[in-house]
Parts: C-alpha cells; sequence; structure tokens
C-alpha cells in the first residue's frame, strides 16, 4: 500500500460465557460503537448498553484491567418492518382481554403482570417483542432521528466493578459466537456516580392499557437531575436535545465542571467534526448564564473553573454545539471542587532519572512532587495530583533518553546562541512576545538532522516553527506544522519537526519561535536534536483479531515513516504465547503497511490472547532501531479523515464459529 496520510491492565478479565446451544448461524464479526454508560464507580453494580452491528449470540465483555466483571442480559436486535406488522396485529387481538385486566382494580401490580405476561405467552409474543413494536415506531416517527444501523442493535450487560478496582481508563469488548469486537473506552471512577434519567422508559401494564390508571406503582422514572458535588453524571445526548442539572453551591466554592465526549468516542465517521462537539455553560440562582465552554484549550472536551460568588442553587446545561444527537453521544460530566492541573514544570525528563515538578491548578493538595522517579523506557506519560477526595486530571509529561540541557538567555540572535550536544534535548521557553532562542548544532556532515518541538502535545500554548541555518547564516529548512500520522488523537499538529542534511563539516544553527508572535512564562517547549537514527512509527489494526483453530489471524502493520527512512521492516512476534507464531515479515522499502499473518493453535482459547509485535528498522549496517508495534484502530473523521488511534492491546480470539444451520 502506497504512502497515505499505557497498557493500563497486564490482565484480562473475561465474565458470562454463556454456552452456546446447537448449531447457530454465522454473521459478520461483531462491531460496536458506544458503550453507555461509559463508566462507573469502583464498588458499584449498574447496567451498561452496548450498541453496535452483528451482536447476535453474545457471550461476554472483554475488559482490560482487574476487578471488572459482566454478566449477559439481553440482545435487541429490531426485527424487519413485516415482522413488526405481525407483532402489532397478534397484539390488537388481545385488546379485549388487556381491558379486561385493566377493570380488574384489586389486582396487585405483581398479579397484574403475570397475568399480561401469560397472555402474551399464549399469543407467542413477550415484554421483548412488545418492546420492539415500541421501539420501531418511535424510531420511524421522529423527524430528528438519524438511524443509524451500525449502532442500531445493542446487548444489556450487568457490571460489577471491585471496591479496590484501580481507577482509570479501561478498554472493552463484546465477544459473540462470530468473533471479538473492536474495543470501546470504559473509565473506572473513584466518584460517587449516576445517569441522567431516560427521556423513554418502557411501561409494558400502560403501553397495553391493561392497568387502571394513575397506578403509582408502575410508573416511569422521575426526571430530577440534582447532583451532589464532587459526582459524576453520565449522559447522552439525542437530536436537539439539551440536558440540564442542578446543584448545589456555597459562596466561595471553586467549582470545576468537566465533561468527557470526545474522550470516550474519538471519532465519528458520519459527524461533522467527527465526534460530539460538546457544549457547558453554568447558569446562576437567577438563571443567568455566567460561564461557558465548548473546550479546555486544544482539547474539544470543555471544562469549566468557576468561583462561587453566592450561595444557591447553581444549574449545568450540556448539549452539542449544533444540537446534533443520537445514541453514541455519550459523556460524563464531573462536578465538584475538584483538583484541577493546568499546567506542569519541566514538560519533560530522562528515562531512568529523577526530577523535581512544579504543578499548577486548583484545589491541589500538593503543587510540588519532589524527586519524581521517571520509567526506563521513553515516551509519553500521565502525571496527576492529590486532591481532599480524588486525583486530579492527568496532564502530559515527555520522558526521553538522551541527554538534557536547559536553555540560556540571552539566545535571541546568532552571535548569543546556546550550544546543544547530538544527540541532545534542551528545555526552554518563548518568554516574551516576539522572542526567539537560537541553538548551536555540531552534527556530523553528510547525515540526516532532525529537529523536533515538543510543546502544544504536552499541554504548552506555544505553536512553535523551526528554521534551520547553515554556518553562513542561510536559512536551509523550516517548518512551522508538522502532521505526524502516528499522534492518532491529535488534529490540529502545531508542533515543528525538520529534517535536514547539514551542509559542510555539519555546523548548523536552529532558531525557535512562536508562529503568532506570542510569548510568556507558560510557552514552554522541548527541543530535540537527533542524527542517523531510522524514524518510525509502527501500528497495528485491527487490534481484535480472530480465527479458528489451527488457522491464522490476518494483522495489518503501518510504517509511520519520518526522516526520509525507506528502507525494510522486518516485523517479528515479541515473546510469543505458546501455539502462536509468526512467519517471516517484512514491510518492503517505500511501503508504508504489510499485512501479516500469525499462526494460531490447534485448541480454541478461553479467553482471547494478548500478542506483541515488533519492527526491526535497519540504515546500512550503521544503524539499527527495534521497535514496538503499537495495537490501534483505523478510524474514519467526518466522511474523509482516517487515524491510526492507539489503544490497549492487540488481542487474539481463537474459537470456532458455529456453522451456518440449513
Amino acid at each position: 500500500m502506497k504512502r497515505s496520510s499505557s497498557f493500563l491492565g497486564r490482565m484480562l478479565t473475561i465474565a458470562a460465557l454463556a454456552a452456546v446451544a446447537g448449531a447457530a448461524p454465522a454473521h459478520a464479526v461483531p462491531r460496536i460503537g458506544y458503550v453507555y454508560p461509559a463508566g462507573g464507580m469502583a464498588g458499584s453494580v449498574f447496567e451498561i448498553e452496548i450498541g453496535g452491528q452483528g451482536l447476535d449470540e453474545p457471550l461476554g465483555v472483554v475488559v482490560t484491567g482487574e476487578g471488572v466483571s459482566v454478566k449477559i442480559r439481553e440482545h435487541n436486535k429490531l426485527p424487519p418492518a413485516a415482522v413488526i406488522s405481525d407483532y402489532r396485529d397478534t397484539l390488537r387481538g388481545l385488546a379485549p382481554a388487556m381491558r379486561d385486566i385493566a377493570g380488574e382494580t384489586d389486582l396487585s401490580p405483581l398479579s397484574r403482570r403475570f397475568k399480561i405476561e401469560r397472555l402474551l405467552s399464549e399469543a407467542d409474543l413477550s415484554e421483548k417483542k412488545v418492546r420492539q413494536i415500541d421501539q420501531y415506531t418511535r424510531q420511524r416517527n421522529d423527524p430528528k432521528r438519524q438511524l443509524n444501523s451500525q449502532i442500531g442493535e445493542t446487548v444489556r450487560v450487568r457490571v460489577e466493578i471491585a471496591p479496590g478496582a484501580v481507577p482509570g481508563l479501561r478498554y472493552c469488548r463484546l465477544l459473540t459466537a462470530s468473533g471479538l469486537s473492536n474495543p470501546m473506552r470504559f473509565v473506572v471512577g473513584n466518584l460517587p456516580e449516576g445517569n441522567e434519567p431516560e427521556p423513554w422508559v418502557f411501561d409494558l401494564p400502560g403501553y397495553l392499557g391493561a392497568r387502571p390508571r394513575p397506578d403509582g406503582d408502575e410508573s416511569p422514572i422521575g426526571r430530577e437531575r440534582t447532583i451532589l458535588p464532587p459526582a459524576t453524571v453520565n449522559g447522552r445526548i439525542l437530536p436537539g436535545e439539551v440536558d440540564e442539572f442542578t446543584f448545589q453551591a456555597a459562596e466561595g466554592d471553586q467549582m470545576v465542571i468537566a465533561l468527557q465526549a470526545r474522550y470516550l468516542v474519538p471519532y465519528l465517521a458520519d459527524a461533522v467534526p467527527g465526534w460530539f462537539q460538546a457544549v457547558i455553560s453554568l447558569l446562576d440562582p437567577d438563571g443567568k448564564e455566567v460561564a461557558h465552554a465548548d473546550d479546555y484549550r486544544f482539547d474539544p472536551d470543555p471544562v469549566l473553573f468557576f468561583k462561587i460568588p453566592r450561595s444557591g442553587v447553581y444549574r449545568v446545561r450540556v448539549h452539542d454545539s449544533i444540537y446534533r444527537g443520537r445514541e453514541d453521544f455519550v459523556y460524563r460530566l464531573t462536578v465538584g471542587e475538584l483538583p484541577f492541573v493546568t499546567g506542569l514544570s519541566p514538560l519533560g525528563g530522562r528515562a531512568g532519572g529523577e526530577v523535581d515538578l512544579v504543578l499548577a491548578g486548583g484545589n491541589l493538595l500538593q503543587h510540588e512532587l519532589k524527586r519524581f522517579k521517571l520509567p526506563d523506557s521513553a515516551g509519553i506519560i500521565g502525571i496527576t495530583a492529590a486532591g481532599a477526595d480524588t486525583v486530579s486530571n492527568a496532564v502530559p509529561f515527555h520522558v526521553d533518553d538522551v541527554p538534557e540541557t536547559a536553555e540560556r538567555e540571552e539566545n535571541n540572535r546568532l552571535g548569543t546562541l546556546n550550544a546543544v550536544e547530538v544527540p541532545g534535548l534542551v528545555n526552554g521557553t518563548i518568554g516574551a512576545p516576539g522572542d526567539v532562542d537560537f541553538f548551536r548544532v555540531e552534527a556530523g556532515g553528510g547525515r540526516l538532522l532532525t529537529a523536533e518541538i515538543f510543546a502544544r502535545r504536552l499541554g504548552s500554548p506555544l505553536d512553535a516553527n523551526l528554521t534551520v541555518y547553515d554556518g553562513d547564516g542561510k536559512q536551509i529548512a523550516f517548518n512551522d506544522d508538522f502532521e505526524n500520522p502516528s499522534a492518532g488523537l491529535t488534529t490540529h499538529h502545531a508542533d515543528a519537526r525538520v529534517s535536514v542534511v547539514p551542509p559542510g563539516g555539519g555546523l548548523c544553527f536552529v532558531r525557535v519561535a512562536d508562529t503568532q508572535h506570542r510569548g510568556g512564562a507558560a510557552f514552554t517547549y522541548r527541543l530535540k536534536i537527533s542524527q542517523g537514527t531510522p524514524a518510525v512509527a509502527l501500528r497495528a489494526t485491527p487490534s481484535s483479531l480472530n480465527a479458528a483453530p489451527g488457522g491464522s489471524a490476518r494483522v495489518t502493520v503501518h510504517a509511520v515513516r519520518l526522516d526520509g527512512f525507506e528502507g525494510d521492516i522486518q516485523i517479528e512476534l515479541k515473546d510469543a504465547p505458546e501455539g502462536f507464531k509468526l512467519n517471516a515479515a517484512t514491510i518492503p522499502a517505500g511501503e508504508d503497511s504489510a499485512t501479516v499473518s500469525i499462526g494460531v493453535p490447534e485448541r480454541e482459547t478461553e479467553v482471547p490472547v494478548k500478542i506483541s509485535l515488533r519492527g526491526i528498522a535497519k540504515v546500512g549496517d550503521r544503524s539499527r532501531a527495534e521497535v514496538d508495534v503499537v495495537p490501534a484502530e483505523d478510524m474514519m473523521q467526518a466522511f474523509i479523515y482516517r487515524h491510526l488511534v492507539p489503544v490497549d492491546a492487540l488481542l487474539v480470539n481463537v474459537r470456532k464459529v458455529p456453522e451456518r444451520a440449513p
């Protein structure tokens, strides 16, 4: 194919692997589009709805990490119109009997339901079939409803999260008789949680006209939407809907109102801008809007910080920016005097070392982390801080394995520049509007030199550009925004990167500036200089593989080539589990992907098995790089853009698919 544009748990838990009785029709591999609610509190029991396509015969749910168990409740797939019509015709014949039941005013709710269910059963109907009649009618008669077969089926699942389950991001996959689905994000929280009241609750006796009115015992749930901070509420937005919640606050409270939406479902293929663009607003006790947000800095998910001016009942409103909505427009709204980190200094450190961190933000119990131990491997990690009742949001922190130094002022012209080793990394700041920083680099001649900025992806407001000059001060390279396809969740690539072969002996100068000529103490960055190392990122899609016993699973390995590297990349199976093997596989020179086959054991696996791949890239005989292959999902944004979005693990499900019944 030609060029186109931390695993949070080491264990896998799987629950409710129901027995498959007899032969069943073979179906396409399941595909899920949302999980609602998209999380829950540790120590709680609740139900979730998984929406998608091809969800027949659900067997269980695979969840990364420990402490989450599930049980399948029900699969719901609306029958065709002709079947619904047959259900409706049969139901009409029961109308007189239902009216008779309604006339028995002395029946208890339980006895009434028993009589209803017996009548339905004798007519080859059930509560589920009657509910499907109502669901079908509501969907077809709603002019605002965007019907989408890709999320037209649902599976109800009972979830139990152990009290000691580690809070944070998990991924869940639905396992059916036909295979293992793609993953969806799921959050284990540590605050009290609830769900918004559903706009529609099916009432069987009421729908059938089989009970007197009013009947408080069978009435739908209330619509009260009160939050007792600190707490999280799960909701979803349907077409034109505006959700509203109230909470009591006292004068002086430092409230944080944070919403996760795009975080839960990163990309929607058939929506513009390609995700649920949530908007939140805060109304005071008089109903006046006092705060509003539709993002947080460069993150589409909004956050509000608000100091309560006077005690009273405040209201939070949630809606889509252009009032779209659908079942997969799910969100998690957290309200309270929550710890929230807004900045971190420095932005990174050297792998295996220690660093003193200074944290900025609100409601924090700690503003410093002394001698913070860094991991031994390079990458971007999340740093959190403690609050009174919970930990803060995670902010990105860059860990690298090259020597580091700090920028020294004055260095805003060629005559006062700083020297940087190769390879090396410098921590700097564009300290004032119009400021620029110069660095001297003694690179080897005849080899590719790369200068890269880490700023925006670490939360810095810097919109960096890089300019490289030769030893005579002549410009030889420039970059403003470098689009890096390996950053699957980034849609605004504001960090610059340049690659150039320095002329002569290799002396050159690198200038860092802000494209919008802004600056200040927050405009920090990390500039990395490297030379001669093969630069490539590897992604494997899909992240859920299915294979019959003794067969093979096919996975596509994508190579995101950087800095002109065009060589072969050998793919290997890393620490292969017993029974798994990978024959020689290579992404040929100049190609951006290759599909490889992974041989699987002769027997079915009890649970999906995690496997790992790595790539070996070489530049002649001088340089070799071992690169881990990151599991990912190939997602489409807004009908056109494609992203390789990293996920938790590459899992292989080895299971015989039931043959189609004759």
